[in-house]
Protein backbone atom coordinates (compact mmCIF):
# COMPACT_ATOMS: atom_id res chain seq x y z
CA UNK A 1 0.00 0.00 0.00
CA UNK A 2 1.07 3.16 -0.80
CA UNK A 3 2.34 5.59 1.97
CA UNK A 4 1.45 9.17 2.13
CA UNK A 5 1.97 11.93 4.55
CA UNK A 6 -1.21 11.46 6.31
CA UNK A 7 -0.57 7.96 7.60
CA UNK A 8 -3.99 7.16 7.09
CA UNK A 9 -2.65 4.39 4.31
CA UNK A 10 0.70 4.10 6.39
CA UNK A 11 0.43 0.46 8.83
CA UNK A 12 3.79 1.78 10.17
CA UNK A 13 3.66 3.16 13.37
CA UNK A 14 7.02 4.80 13.68
CA UNK A 15 8.76 2.04 15.22
CA UNK A 16 7.25 -1.01 13.84
CA UNK A 17 9.09 -2.92 12.70
CA UNK A 18 12.28 -0.53 13.17
CA UNK A 19 12.20 3.15 12.67
CA UNK A 20 13.81 3.10 8.71
CA UNK A 21 12.46 3.07 5.91
CA UNK A 22 8.98 3.79 6.77
CA UNK A 23 6.19 6.47 6.45
CA UNK A 24 7.58 8.18 9.47
CA UNK A 25 11.19 8.79 8.13
CA UNK A 26 10.25 10.29 4.62
CA UNK A 27 7.98 12.63 6.39
CA UNK A 28 10.68 13.55 8.70
CA UNK A 29 12.76 14.19 5.46
CA UNK A 30 10.49 15.99 3.44
CA UNK A 31 10.50 18.44 6.20
CA UNK A 32 14.14 18.62 6.68
CA UNK A 33 14.46 18.87 2.85
CA UNK A 34 16.61 16.17 2.84
CA UNK A 35 16.30 13.78 -0.24
CA UNK A 36 18.09 11.05 2.21
CA UNK A 37 16.47 6.94 2.21
CA UNK A 38 17.62 5.07 4.68
CA UNK A 39 17.30 1.39 3.48
CA UNK A 40 16.83 -2.17 5.43
CA UNK A 41 20.26 -3.50 5.17
CA UNK A 42 20.87 -6.93 3.09
CA UNK A 43 21.00 -9.76 5.83
CA UNK A 44 22.05 -12.93 4.46
CA UNK A 45 20.50 -15.79 5.63
CA UNK A 46 22.86 -18.92 6.06
CA UNK A 47 22.45 -21.77 8.64
CA UNK A 48 23.53 -25.98 7.74
CA UNK A 49 21.85 -29.14 8.94
CA UNK A 50 23.73 -32.19 9.27
CA UNK A 51 22.89 -35.85 10.49
CA UNK A 52 25.72 -38.34 12.42
CA UNK A 53 25.34 -41.87 11.74
CA UNK A 54 26.62 -44.73 13.82
CA UNK A 55 30.21 -44.32 14.43
CA UNK A 56 32.83 -44.76 17.25
CA UNK A 57 34.37 -41.00 18.55
CA UNK A 58 37.89 -41.36 20.20
CA UNK A 59 38.70 -38.72 22.96
CA UNK A 60 38.45 -35.49 21.82
CA UNK A 61 37.45 -36.08 18.72
CA UNK A 62 34.40 -34.63 16.60
CA UNK A 63 31.55 -36.03 15.37
CA UNK A 64 31.47 -36.48 12.15
CA UNK A 65 28.11 -35.66 10.10
CA UNK A 66 26.68 -35.37 6.66
CA UNK A 67 25.13 -31.90 5.32
CA UNK A 68 21.43 -32.13 5.13
CA UNK A 69 20.51 -29.14 4.46
CA UNK A 70 22.85 -26.17 4.09
CA UNK A 71 21.81 -22.23 2.75
CA UNK A 72 23.70 -18.98 2.53
CA UNK A 73 27.83 -18.37 2.29
CA UNK A 74 28.38 -17.70 5.74
CA UNK A 75 28.71 -21.56 6.86
CA UNK A 76 31.02 -24.18 5.69
CA UNK A 77 31.68 -27.92 6.44
CA UNK A 78 34.82 -29.70 5.59
CA UNK A 79 33.39 -33.54 6.33
CA UNK A 80 35.96 -33.99 8.96
CA UNK A 81 33.30 -32.03 11.92
CA UNK A 82 34.60 -28.94 11.58
CA UNK A 83 31.91 -26.04 10.66
CA UNK A 84 34.09 -22.96 9.71
CA UNK A 85 31.86 -19.74 10.57
CA UNK A 86 32.72 -16.19 9.25
CA UNK A 87 32.47 -13.53 11.47
CA UNK A 88 28.61 -12.56 12.75
CA UNK A 89 26.15 -14.07 15.20
CA UNK A 90 24.78 -17.40 15.34
CA UNK A 91 22.75 -19.78 17.32
CA UNK A 92 23.95 -24.11 17.27
CA UNK A 93 22.34 -27.12 18.25
CA UNK A 94 23.02 -30.28 18.66
CA UNK A 95 20.93 -33.63 19.85
CA UNK A 96 22.72 -37.11 20.46
CA UNK A 97 21.67 -40.54 20.72
CA UNK A 98 24.67 -42.08 22.51
CA UNK A 99 25.47 -45.64 24.73
CA UNK A 100 27.40 -45.11 28.18
CA UNK A 101 30.93 -45.32 27.66
CA UNK A 102 33.00 -47.92 29.64
CA UNK A 103 34.01 -45.75 32.53
CA UNK A 104 30.20 -44.77 33.57
CA UNK A 105 30.00 -41.48 31.57
CA UNK A 106 28.89 -40.35 28.07
CA UNK A 107 29.69 -36.60 27.12
CA UNK A 108 29.67 -34.15 24.52
CA UNK A 109 29.78 -30.27 24.29
CA UNK A 110 30.43 -27.43 21.18
CA UNK A 111 33.69 -26.37 20.87
CA UNK A 112 34.56 -23.07 19.90
CA UNK A 113 38.53 -22.74 18.07
CA UNK A 114 39.22 -25.50 20.46
CA UNK A 115 37.84 -24.41 23.44
CA UNK A 116 34.82 -26.36 24.88
CA UNK A 117 31.75 -23.81 25.92
CA UNK A 118 30.68 -24.76 28.81
CA UNK A 119 27.26 -24.48 28.73
CA UNK A 120 27.29 -26.64 26.04
CA UNK A 121 28.40 -29.54 28.07
CA UNK A 122 25.77 -32.38 28.54
CA UNK A 123 26.97 -35.23 30.08
CA UNK A 124 24.90 -38.35 30.91
CA UNK A 125 25.90 -41.08 33.75
CA UNK A 126 25.04 -44.19 34.16
CA UNK A 127 25.56 -48.25 33.47
CA UNK A 128 28.24 -49.04 30.78
CA UNK A 129 26.54 -49.13 27.12
CA UNK A 130 22.84 -48.30 28.18
CA UNK A 131 21.39 -45.68 25.89
CA UNK A 132 21.93 -41.94 26.50
CA UNK A 133 20.46 -38.70 25.02
CA UNK A 134 22.30 -35.95 25.04
CA UNK A 135 21.31 -32.00 23.82
CA UNK A 136 23.10 -28.84 24.15
CA UNK A 137 22.71 -25.41 22.84
CA UNK A 138 25.02 -22.39 22.31
CA UNK A 139 24.83 -18.61 20.93
CA UNK A 140 28.25 -17.68 19.50
CA UNK A 141 29.47 -14.58 18.65
CA UNK A 142 32.30 -14.72 15.90
CA UNK A 143 34.84 -11.36 15.83
CA UNK A 144 37.55 -12.51 14.32
CA UNK A 145 37.39 -13.15 9.98
CA UNK A 146 36.29 -16.57 10.85
CA UNK A 147 35.85 -18.87 13.76
CA UNK A 148 35.37 -23.00 13.88
CA UNK A 149 32.74 -24.91 15.35
CA UNK A 150 33.15 -28.71 16.25
CA UNK A 151 30.93 -30.65 18.42
CA UNK A 152 33.00 -33.59 20.25
CA UNK A 153 33.68 -36.11 22.61
CA UNK A 154 34.09 -34.73 25.65
CA UNK A 155 34.85 -38.05 27.62
CA UNK A 156 37.92 -39.24 28.91
CA UNK A 157 37.66 -42.59 26.76
CA UNK A 158 35.57 -43.41 23.50
CA UNK A 159 32.58 -42.95 23.03
CA UNK A 160 29.80 -44.80 20.38
CA UNK A 161 27.14 -42.36 18.96
CA UNK A 162 24.23 -43.90 17.45
CA UNK A 163 22.48 -41.13 15.76
CA UNK A 164 22.38 -37.04 15.86
CA UNK A 165 21.71 -34.11 13.97
CA UNK A 166 23.54 -30.32 14.33
CA UNK A 167 22.21 -27.37 13.13
CA UNK A 168 23.98 -23.71 12.88
CA UNK A 169 21.81 -20.78 12.11
CA UNK A 170 23.14 -17.71 11.72
CA UNK A 171 21.32 -14.61 13.01
CA UNK A 172 22.55 -11.27 11.88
Amino acid sequence: MPCNLNFNQCNSFRNFPRPIFNCYQNFLALLNQSGTTIINPVVESSSIISDATAQTILQNSNVLSNTAFSQGSAIFYNNLGAYTLVNGRYMINYNINATIASNGLSSYGIYLNGVLLPSSLSSVSGTASASATHSGSSFVEITAPTGEITIRNANSTSQVLNSGNISITKIV
